[in-house]
């Protein structure tokens, strides 16, 4: 009888232990899921990064442009003058 006892002691213990893997098995299918779709999102970001820093070179770029051109106009209009001298004296 006692062999029977630890017999069913066993079973449930197996039953237990394969009802945590299973439960172990899907939290990890989870959470791989969610590291595959962050990483994607990561991606995504860097992507987006790279296509800012672009804009920015070239907003920077175009800036430098108008910059250079403005100083060249005013060089063109005011050859004599000084740059302090453009500025109205109350």
């Amino acid at each position: 009888m006692q062999n029977n006892e630890e017999i069913i002691r066993l079973e449930q213990l197996v039953e237990t232990l394969i009802s945590r893997f299973r439960e172990q098995k899907s939290r990890l299918q989870t959470l791989e899921k969610k590291l595959r779709d962050r990483e994607e999102e990561c991606e995504l970001v860097k992507l987006e990064i790279g296509e800012l820093q672009k804009q920015r070179a070239e907003v920077t770029s175009r800036v430098t442009g108008l910059l250079g051109r403005i100083e060249d106009w005013e060089t063109e209009i005011t050859p004599n003058l000084k740059k302090g001298d453009l500025v109205k004296k109350d």
